[in-house]
């Protein structure tokens, strides 16, 4: 994709993220205790998330996006994946690794952004996210920018960083694509 999705507000913009964005900042966003709360993927190397980008790009099961601001900074990723090819559903995972940008929208402009790439450009029916329900900013996140709750499963995790230990509920955000084309489809 050579095109730079923005925000209408000229906020942040998407570009697919390249191997040379996994810098050691990046690394360490990876390994920052606030960030990674909500995450499964903690303490990677370069060369894990290197791996990872590679293995998306070989295998077409996901997209990676850098979350930049309007001057260039990157400040987080989305991942439109894994795609389900066959129906035409795909996760959609966002992280604003540099905290001093939290609070300022660009997780739901990005979310807004890759939306558009999976429905117009992927042909994407359906997007899902799943999300601890102690991440309260990211639910919201995703309720602005279109999701909508699809269900809860009771007690899905456990927060240990939490005194005493915390249990937490997984709620499944979903977004359906209006102008899904079938016609679209090839095999």
């Amino acid at each position: 994709m050579n095109t730079r999705p923005r925000d209408p507000h000229g906020r942040v913009f998407l570009r697919p993220l390249t191997e040379s964005d996994i810098t050691d900042s990046y690394v360490a966003w990876f390994r920052d205790p606030e960030v990674t709360r909500f995450l499964d993927a903690r303490d990677i190397s370069r060369n894990d998330a290197i791996e990872h980008l590679r293995r998306g790009q070989i295998g077409k099961a996901w997209l990676l996006y850098a979350i930049c601001k309007a001057d260039g900074r990157h400040v987080g990723n989305l991942k439109i994946g894994p795609i389900l090819w066959r129906h035409m559903t795909s996760d959609m995972i966002t992280v604003i690794g540099d905290r001093s940008v939290w609070g300022q929208g660009c997780a739901r402009e990005a979310i807004r952004l890759g939306i558009d790439i999976a429905f117009s450009e992927l042909n994407i029916r359906k997007l899902s996210a799943s999300i601890d329900s102690l991440n309260a900013g990211s639910i919201e996140a995703y309720i602005a920018a279109g999701f909508h709750i699809e269900t809860r499963l009771k007690d899905q995790f456990v927060d240990r960083a939490a005194a005493p230990m915390q249990l937490s509920d997984k709620i499944y955000v979903a977004c359906f694509n209006s102008d899904f084309d079938p016609a679209r489809i090839s095999e």
